[in-house]
């Protein structure tokens, strides 16, 4: 899982009510197409041909172009700052698409994913590093370090849900070793193994 800094002003127009309240976030740069299947360089070649870029100016737009679309997976968690308070909405993402009727100069905002926003949290209880990564000025910016840096599981579900997050994991792993203790040559452990899964599906 990813994490996600993104801002509310795409193609230079204020839309932070209109993600939350339409729950969905989107960028600018219209006039390069429908990119669901575009790589890196497939994006790159529309945004020299529609804007001209080169050089700085290139790679920054086609990185956040290229974040948006490629580098941002369904499921991955998305940090919207308010611009009138001190609070951050937190969402997690769908898929990426393309509106067609947005895809022009007024409106702009034809590169969209929905968001189901989960949390809303003041922007004092989350990390120093998730901080951080609020305060980067790009339209949409990756958290750089591990998910589990970002201390978000428990924000996002609590304490209780996490533990059974972690039973589950164990629990599994056990399972696993019981399944290899079922192939081992050692009849003794066969049977311990076979004792234990019957005890588990009881």
């Amino acid at each position: 899982m990813k994490v996600f800094q993104i801002k509310s002003k795409p193609h230079g127009i204020d839309r932070e009510n209109q993600f939350i309240h339409d729950k969905f976030i989107c960028i600018g740069w219209p006039g390069i197409g429908d990119l669901t299947y575009s790589g890196r360089e497939e994006i790159k070649e529309q945004l020299q041909k529609k804007y001209g870029y080169e050089g700085q100016k290139l790679g920054y737009c086609l990185g956040v172009v290229n974040a948006f679309v490629n580098t941002m997976t369904e499921g991955d968690i998305v940090l919207l700052s308010s611009n009138k308070n001190n609070l951050v909405h937190i969402g997690i993402v769908g898929p990426y698409r393309y509106e067609d009727k947005y895809d022009n100069n007024d409106d702009g905002m034809c590169h969209q994913r929905d968001v189901n926003w989960v949390k809303v949290v003041d922007q004092n209880d989350l990390n120093s590093k998730i901080q951080e990564l609020l305060r980067n000025r790009g339209t949409v910016t990756q958290f750089k370090y591990p998910y589990e840096m970002s201390e978000l599981e428990q924000l996002l579900y609590g304490q209780k849900e996490r533990q059974i997050k972690v039973n589950v994991k164990l629990e599994e792993k056990s399972l696993r070793i019981l399944e290899e203790a079922l192939e081992s040559d050692n009849t003794d452990h066969q049977i311990k193994a076979a004792m234990a899964i019957l005890q588990y599906t009881k």
